[in-house]
C-alpha cells in the first residue's frame, strides 16, 4: 500500500501572487518565530543579551593574542580589522548552522496547518542577523578607540549588509530543505564552516595572500561581502563599483538558487521529516 500524502491536507498556495500576499499574511508569525527565540535562547539566564557579545568578544582576544602578539600579523589596529571582518562571518555561519534545523524542529507544526515554509529559515536568519546587530551596537563604536575615529565611509554599511543578508538567506533556504534528504549535510555544513572561515580573509589581509592564490581565495562568495565589510569600516574607503557589483551577484546567485531549490524540495519536505 503506498504512503498517503501528508501534504494532500495541507492547502498550498495556487499563485506566485497568493504565495507574496501569504508573506504578508502571516509576516506576525514570522516576528513571533523570530521574538520566541530570543526568548528561549536567553530564558533563565543571568546575563542575557549580554551572552551574544561575549562569544564574539572572546575570540575577538582570542584570536588578537594569536595572530597580533604571537604570530605578528603586521596590520596595524589588528583588533578593529578582525571585529571587521568576525562580526559578519558570525552571522553567516550561525545563519547557515541552525538553518538547517529549521524545519526539522518544527516537524509537527509543519504537519498540522498551512504557512509559508520559507519563514521557518527566515526567521532563524533574522534571529542571527539580530545578534549581529546587537554585537555591532557594541563593537563598531569601539573602533573609536582603536583609531580615534570613526570613517565616514560607514553610510556604505548598511548597503553591505542588505546584499549579505539577501546571500544569507538563499543559502539558508537551500540547507533547510536539502538537510530534510540529506541527513549528514548538517555535519558537513559545520565541517565546510571551518574550512570556508580559514579560506575567507577574517584573520589575514588579502593582499597577504600570494599572488597565485588570490583568485582561489575570490571564488569563496563570503570573501567579497568581508572584504566589502572591512573596505567601509576598518580602511575607511568607499566601495569600489566592481567590489558592490560582485556582492550584488553572489547574494542574486544564492537567493535565486535557493529560493528554486526550496520550491521544488518543500512540496516533499513533510512527507520526508
Amino acid at each position: 500500500m503506498s504512503r498517503p500524502s501528508l501534504t494532500s491536507t495541507i492547502v498550498e498556495p495556487a499563485s506566485s501572487t497568493s504565495r507574496w500576499k501569504d508573506y504578508l499574511r502571516y509576516r506576525e508569525l514570522l516576528g513571533h518565530l523570530v521574538l520566541t527565540e530570543l526568548k528561549v535562547k536567553y530564558r533563565g539566564s543571568a546575563l542575557g543579551f549580554m551572552w551574544s557579545l561575549l562569544s564574539p568578544l572572546a575570540l575577538i582576544v582570542i584570536y588578537t593574542v594569536a595572530f597580533r602578539y604571537i604570530i605578528k600579523i603586521q596590520l596595524e589596529h589588528f583588533t578593529a580589522f578582525l571585529i571587521s571582518g568576525l562580526l559578519p562571518w558570525t552571522f553567516f555561519a550561525n545563519s547557515a548552522l541552525s538553518s538547517t534545523v529549521a524545519l526539522m524542529a518544527n516537524a509537527n507544526l509543519l504537519k498540522k496547518v498551512y504557512f509559508p515554509r520559507e519563514i521557518l529559515p527566515a526567521s532563524t536568519v533574522l534571529f542571527n542577523l539580530i545578534q549581529l546587530l546587537l554585537a555591532l551596537a557594541v563593537f563598531l563604536p569601539s573602533l573609536f578607540v582603536f583609531r580615534q575615529h570613526l570613517p565616514w565611509t560607514l553610510a556604505y554599511y548598511p548597503v553591505v549588509l542588505i546584499l549579505h543578508l539577501a546571500f544569507v538567506l538563499g543559502v539558508a533556504l537551500a540547507l533547510s530543505v536539502l538537510t530534510i534528504a540529506f541527513r549528514d549535510l548538517r555535519h558537513l555544513t559545520e565541517v565546510g564552516l571551518t574550512m570556508l572561515f580559514w579560506l575567507t580573509p577574517i584573520i589575514y589581509d588579502l593582499n597577504m595572500v600570494p599572488p597565485a592564490l588570490r583568485p582561489l581565495l575570490r571564488l569563496n562568495p563570503m570573501t567579497a561581502f568581508v572584504a566589502g565589510y572591512q573596505e567601509v569600516t576598518y580602511w575607511g574607503r568607499p566601495l569600489a563599483a566592481a567590489a558592490l557589483l560582485t556582492m550584488a551577484v553572489w547574494a542574486g546567485i544564492s537567493l535565486a538558487i535557493g529560493w528554486i531549490i526550496f520550491q521544488r524540495r518543500a512540496p516533499y519536505a513533510v512527507e520526508d521529516l
